[in-house]
């Protein structure tokens, strides 16, 4: 079997295993029956199309996005742009400036693809579950649970470290606060030593003048 079609059946068998582990999935797929949404990665050989039915397809396409994309319908959306900018394409409000940076390049209907970043954001599997079919419940749930605790450890770590560099920051305004607070008083002493020695001046000349 060529290395391509390997690519597309491995990736076949795994995108809908994981699919049918939510049962809500089935509606979302439904949305994108008949549907097919083609993406062209910077750097990679090949387009790869998902093809929507009652479950999903993977294609791939040897053509460059330029021939495919004037073949374009209600039903397709082809997308062109890097593999670092894909995970942007989630936030509509994104879509747009990527395009006018040229970071995106989009033919079609803009809405198949908010529809499978749905299909797959949206999935809620219940993964202790899924692993405790092989490891029982109790190493299921221990696994989970160290996982579980590692997280929190790291999150409170994280925390200490953005409230240690943020009490940091405060601590060098104030610092530079004071070194201000400082520069400001020795002006006012300077300006109050120049008035001194210009009064004694004064007192000087009326000293001589009597």
């Amino acid at each position: 079997m060529p290395a391509s079609s390997l690519f597309t059946a491995s990736a076949e068998a795994l995108i809908n295993k994981v699919i049918a582990l939510d049962e809500d999935s089935e509606k979302r797929l439904a949305l994108l029956n008949g549907k097919r949404l083609t993406v062209f990665l910077d750097g990679f050989p090949w387009g790869v199309t998902l093809a929507f039915s009652s479950k999903v397809d993977i294609l791939l396409e040897h053509h460059p996005y330029e021939d495919v994309s004037v073949h374009v319908d209600e039903n397709t959306c082809y997308i062109k742009t890097h593999f670092d900018v894909l995970p942007r394409l989630t936030q509509t409000s994104q879509i747009t400036q990527l395009i006018r940076e040229g970071k995106l390049h989009l033919q079609g209907e803009p809405g198949i693809a908010q529809q499978v970043a749905a299909l797959f954001q949206q999935l809620d599997i219940d993964w202790e579950e899924q692993l405790s079919t092989y490891t029982g419940d109790v190493p299921a749930h221990q696994i989970f649970s160290s996982a579980s605790a590692v997280k929190a450890q790291v999150l409170a770590f994280s925390e200490r470290l953005t409230r240690g560099l943020s009490n940091a920051i405060t601590e060098e305004k104030d610092i530079a606060v004071g070194k201000l607070a400082v520069m400001h008083f020795n002006d006012e002493v300077d300006a109050l030593r120049d008035d001194a020695q210009r009064f004694e001046a004064r007192l000087r000349l009326l000293e001589n003048s009597l």
